[in-house]
């Protein structure tokens, strides 16, 4: 029994007897605590420590390039011109010495000059037609301000427009003689205008609508070249006297096919739209009016012209003949184009 109570009380006895010793124990055991702490608290904190990947920031919108306009460039352009020439016979004259030939009335002028279809509306012939034309331009442009440009502009031009009047080898018919006989008053009878090319010089100036879109004005000087053909009829027509052997009073006038050319300085005008399409090239789109003498009340700016045919066998009275014709022009020009700015 002894036994059996010594062994019931070793189980029953505290961990520790005296308070020194308690006091003891209960510093190591949260020593050991705060060792554990601090090892899980540090590789947290390591953990916490370690650079993550960030996720990517996203870039800013481009900036949309402003299209700079100051410099040279050069393009080609395709379109159509359109000619209007007003044919008038201003003299004629038969004989040695020179007798005037009567010419239709003249019909009533005006000094207002924009009423052009009053003027010099008499012995004359409408020679109207339109052509495919090509061209290439090239100049150079000054952006003076943010939304202002101006420059200066070359263009050559190239078309093959050709008009024809039947019935005259003049733009008028013409009647003379004794007894009086009509001149060249058939359909073998033709007078013709051609106009071949044409160039300007201009200044330009224009404002920007957005900064790739130039909305332009323009004008300045121009060219242009025109041919005019008089062909007299080398077939013997009933009761009309041509250049058929012997039947221009009853002897031969020549020579049948009479061509005179030139150049004539006039004054254009238009307005058009640029606009860039990508990096250095953009594209146009163009209307120019050019004036050679139609707006006008002179002559300068017309192309005049005096011809002469001469007749074998035939009286003094018959021979020679003289005519001389103005042609007063103007153009339209119309043509998309594509340039590349240096």
């Amino acid at each position: 029994m002894v036994t059996r109570a010594l062994s019931m009380d070793r189980y029953r006895r505290p961990v520790c007897a005296l308070p020194a010793a308690c006091f003891e124990l209960v510093k190591k055991t949260l020593i050991a605590i705060g060792v554990v702490a601090a090892l899980l608290g540090g590789r947290t904190l390591a953990a916490d420590l370690e650079p993550r990947a960030l996720p990517p920031r996203p870039l800013p919108p481009p900036v949309a390039a402003v299209a700079n306009w100051s410099g040279p460039y050069f393009g080609i352009g395709a379109g159509g011109r359109a000619n209007a020439v007003d044919a008038n016979v201003t003299s004629a004259t038969v004989g040695t010495p020179p007798v005037p030939i009567p010419l239709p009335p003249v019909s009533g002028g005006t000094s207002f000059a924009l009423a052009f279809w009053q003027q010099n509306q008499s012995a004359m012939q409408y020679l109207d037609h339109i052509a495919i034309r090509g061209s290439v331009y090239g100049g150079w442009n000054f952006q003076v301000a943010p939304a202002w440009v101006i420059g200066v502009e070359a263009d050559f031009g190239l078309a093959h427009e050709k008009a024809v009047f039947h019935g005259s080898p003049y733009p008028t018919n013409l009647q003379f003689g004794t007894p009086s006989t009509p001149f060249g008053a058939s359909p073998n009878d033709t007078f013709g205008v051609r106009s071949t090319w044409d160039a300007s010089l201009r200044l330009r100036g224009g404002w920007l609508a957005t900064p790739s879109i130039l909305f332009y004005l323009t004008g300045g000087l121009a060219l242009a070249h025109l041919q005019a053909t008089s062909t007299c009829s080398i077939t013997p027509t009933l009761n009309v006297s041509n250049c058929a052997p012997g039947n221009y009073f009853g002897g031969t006038l020549g020579p049948a096919v009479i061509t005179h050319s030139g150049t004539k300085l006039g004054w254009t005008a238009g307005l058009g739209a640029d606009m860039w399409l990508w990096s250095n090239w953009m594209v146009r789109m163009h209307y120019r009016y050019a004036d050679f003498g139609y707006l006008s009340i002179g002559d300068d700016g017309a192309f005049s012209f005096t011809e002469t045919r001469t007749c074998s066998g035939c009286p003094a009275a018959a021979n020679p003949l003289t005519v001389s014709y103005q042609l007063r022009m103007m153009q339209h020009f119309f043509e998309l184009g594509i340039a590349y700015k240096f």
